[in-house]
C-alpha cells in the first residue's frame, strides 16, 4: 500500500501536537498559519478522514488524528535517530546509545562516563535525551531512549535492571529558612511551608509516599518547577523547601546555596536503578554503557 502522508505533513502533526494551537505550531514550522491550515487540509483528504476538530476555539485530534500523532512521532524520532546514526559513522562511531535521566537525577558523574567511553569503547556514540525526566520508562518502551536512570520503585520486569544502590532523602533549604537552625526535619513541620516539586503528581517510593503519606501531612501549598534548576532556584530564593535524594542533593544543592537536613530519623530511603530493554539491536552496545554507568555511578547500600 502506497504511503499517502509526506514526512513535511507528519512534521505538520507532530508540531502540532507538540505545541498545542495552530498558532504556535506555524511559529514553530517557521510558517503562516494559512500555509499550516492548507496542510492540515491536504492530510485529511489524502487519508480522507477529518484528523482535527474545533471544539471551544481551540483544535482538537479525532481518534483519527490521535492515531496519526503517534505514528508520526514514532516515525520522526526513528528518521532522525538514523541520521544522527549516520552521522556520527562517519567519526568513527558505529553504534549510539540514547540514555535518559529522570528529573531527580543528577549530572556530575557525566563527563567520567564520556571519558571512559572514548577510551574503552570508541565505537560507541553516547547521547543525552530531553524530555524524558517524568516518564523514562515510557520512553524506554517507545525506543526513544535505550537506558533510564531512575529512583523509586524497581523498573517492571521486562527491562535489564541494575541496582545502583540506596540513597538517603534529604530537605533542602535556603540556610536563611525558619527549619535551617533543626539538625533535622520532622515530617510535619512540612506543613507550614510552600513545598517545591518537579510537579504534582503523586509517585510510589518517592517524597510523597515516604514522606507525606506516611505522616499523614501535606505542605501549605505545592509549585510545581518541572527541572531540578528550576527547584533549587526557587528553593534558594524563596522560603520554600525540597526533598531530593543525597546523590542528588550534596551534588547540586551547594551550587544554589542551599543547606541539607535529613528528614525525621534519617531513616527514609529511596532506590536507585538503571533499565535497558532487552530485545534491542544494538543490545551488547547498551550492556556495555550500563555496566559502565554502574561502575562510575553506583554507591554502596
Amino acid at each position: 500500500m502506497a504511503i499517502k502522508l509526506s514526512v513535511r505533513q507528519l512534521q505538520m502533526i507532530r508540531a502540532l501536537e507538540v505545541a498545542g494551537s495552530v498558532s504556535a505550531a506555524a511559529i514553530a514550522l517557521q510558517v503562516s498559519q494559512s500555509a499550516l491550515s492548507h496542510r492540515i487540509r491536504e492530510a485529511e483528504r489524502l487519508l480522507d478522514t477529518p484528523l482535527y476538530s474545533r471544539q471551544n476555539k481551540k483544535l482538537v485530534a479525532t481518534p483519527a488524528g490521535l492515531r496519526v500523532q503517534f505514528a508520526a512521532r514514532r516515525v520522526l524520532a526513528e528518521l532522525e535517530r538514523a541520521e544522527q546514526d549516520v552521522a556520527h559513522m562517519s567519526g568513527g562511531v558505529t553504534t549510539t546509545v540514547r540514555l535518559g535521566l529522570e528529573a531527580y537525577a543528577p549530572h556530575h558523574w557525566l563527563p567520567e562516563l564520556y571519558q571512559r567511553l572514548a577510551m574503552e569503547y570508541p565505537y560507541i556514540g553516547l547521547e543525552i535525551a530531553a524530555d524524558v525526566g517524568l516518564n523514562p520508562e515510557s520512553a524506554l518502551r517507545q525506543q526513544t531512549i535505550d537506558i533510564a536512570v531512575v529512583s523509586g520503585l524497581p523498573p517492571a520486569s521486562d527491562f535489564n535492571c541494575i541496582h545502583l544502590g540506596q540513597d538517603p532523602l534529604l530537605a533542602l533549604m535556603a540556610g536563611s529558612h525558619p527549619l535551617a537552625h533543626h539538625s533535622c526535619i520532622l515530617p510535619e513541620m512540612f506543613a507550614d511551608f510552600p513545598y517545591v516539586a518537579y510537579h504534582t503528581n503523586p509517585e510510589q517510593g518517592r517524597e510523597y509516599d515516604l514522606v507525606f503519606r506516611r505522616h499523614h501531612v501535606l505542605p501549605s501549598n505545592v509549585i510545581s518547577a518541572g527541572v531540578t534548576e528550576a527547584v533549587l532556584t526557587l528553593v534558594g530564593d524563596s522560603q520554600g523547601i525540597t526533598i531530593l535524594p543525597a546523590w542528588t542533593a550534596m551534588s547540586q544543592g551547594p551550587k544554589y546555596g542551599l543547606v541539607t537536613r535529613s528528614i525525621g530519623d534519617g531513616q527514609l530511603t529511596t532506590q536507585w536503578y538503571l533499565a535497558g530493554l532487552h530485545q534491542v539491536a544494538n543490545r551488547e552496545a547498551i550492556l556495555a554503557v550500563m555496566r559502565m554507568i554502574q561502575n562510575i555511578a553506583s554507591f554502596n547500600d
